[in-house]
Formats: C-alpha cells, sequence, structure tokens
C-alpha cells in the first residue's frame, strides 16, 4: 500500500512538473532563444553550480544538463576540469555512500526498480568496470551505485571508472562550449575522439573473441 502511494505521489510530482515547464514555456517562447540560454549559462553563479554539479547527480539528478552548463558557464578546458573533478567526487562519494548503512536500502531500491548488482569475474575488474561504464543502460546515478555495490576494488571503480565517464563527458561538454564561442573545432576533435574511443573498443572486443 505504501509502494504504491509513492508511486502515485511520484506520477503526481512528474506531471506537476511538465506541465509547469510547459506554461514556463508557452509564455516564454519568444525570449527562449540560443543566445538567451547561452546567456543564462555564462550568468550562473560558478560556485553554486560546481556545488549542485558535486551534489545533485548524486541524488539521481541528470547529469547531461550540469555537462551542458559546465560547457556554457566555463568553456571546453575549465568545463572538462570542472567535470572530471565532480566525477571523481562522485566515484568517492559513491563508493563510501553504497559501503555504508545505506547499503541495503539501496540494494532494496534497486531490486526494486529491475537492477540487479552485476557478477564480477576475479580476474577481470578493469575490463568488466570499463565494459559497464562504457554501455548504454540505467542512468548515470543507478551505474554509479551499481558498479559501488560489486566486488570492484575502490582503486578499479574509481581511477579506471571515472575516466571512462569523463571520456564520454567530452562530447556535450565541448558541443555546450562551442555554442557560446560558435567554433566548432573543438566539438568536431571531441567527435573524433569519441569515434577513435567506439572503434578502438570494437576492435579490442573482436580481438578479444578470437582469443
Amino acid at each position: 500500500m505504501t509502494e504504491l502511494w509513492i508511486h502515485r505521489w511520484k506520477i503526481a510530482i512528474g506531471i506537476t512538473v511538465i506541465a509547469v515547464a510547459a506554461l514556463f514555456y508557452f509564455f516564454n517562447r519568444e525570449s527562449l532563444t540560443k543566445d538567451s540560454i547561452v546567456a543564462f549559462g555564462q550568468s550562473l553563479p560558478a560556485g553554486l553550480l560546481i556545488l549542485t554539479f558535486l551534489i545533485l547527480p548524486l541524488l539521481g539528478f541528470p547529469l547531461s544538463v550540469f555537462l551542458i552548463l559546465a560547457g556554457l558557464r566555463f568553456g571546453l578546458v575549465w568545463g572538462m576540469v570542472v567535470t572530471s573533478f565532480c566525477i571523481f567526487f562522485h566515484h568517492y562519494a559513491g563508493y563510501w555512500i553504497a559501503h555504508s548503512y545505506l547499503r541495503s536500502k539501496i540494494l532494496r531500491y534497486a531490486d526494486r526498480k529491475g537492477h540487479k548488482v552485476p557478477k564480477v569475474g576475479e580476474d577481470s575488474p578493469i575490463w568488466f568496470t570499463i565494459l559497464f561504464t562504457s554501455v548504454h543502460g540505467p542512468p548515470y546515478t543507478f551505474k554509479l551505485y551499481l558498479l559501488a555495490l560489486t566486488d570492484v576494488p575502490f582503486k578499479i571503480f574509481c581511477y579506471v571508472g571515472a575516466p571512462v565517464y569523463i571520456a564520454f563527458c567530452f562530447l556535450p561538454v565541448g558541443a555546450a562550449a562551442a555554442a557560446v564561442h560558435m567554433d566548432v573545432t573543438w566539438l568536431y576533435v571531441a567527435v573524433a575522439v569519441i569515434s577513435a574511443g567506439a572503434i578502438a573498443w570494437k576492435y579490442w572486443k573482436k580481438r578479444r573473441a578470437r582469443t
């Protein structure tokens, strides 16, 4: 009964958020241009943006929103610096949370959502971490906690998992930065880097399958 009410409240909150967003867009549609959105991103207080970037993704807020805002506010280079710092913080904090007294609650919540903690082979935690963080699947927050709940060691979780996420952040941060400066050079570089990484990954998987 309690879960039913929680589910109804989630639906009600979701409908309310969508309705408010729709009304906001309707009454401000003429002023919502690319320039106004860029100006808004650049006007955000840096400290507040970084603080919310550190905390909200750990609570389930979409990471993609902060990647775009980081690119708008800080540009590509400093945007990636801020993003890297926040991603590493998420991994440190996420691992601690997943191994604290909240572990059982996270496991129950993941089970209700249909997500199972994956099994990790003792001889392949590094490759498992790379694969798990690379493939499309659950949202960033879910993947963060699910991987932290496995037997993957802390150093591999942080120093292998975080760089993989950071590499995939290059494209949205670069795209937002390019929109500010009207320079698509870094966007092309980001696409090239991501594409090269994807090709290398597929090549490695084929070679590994043959062996």
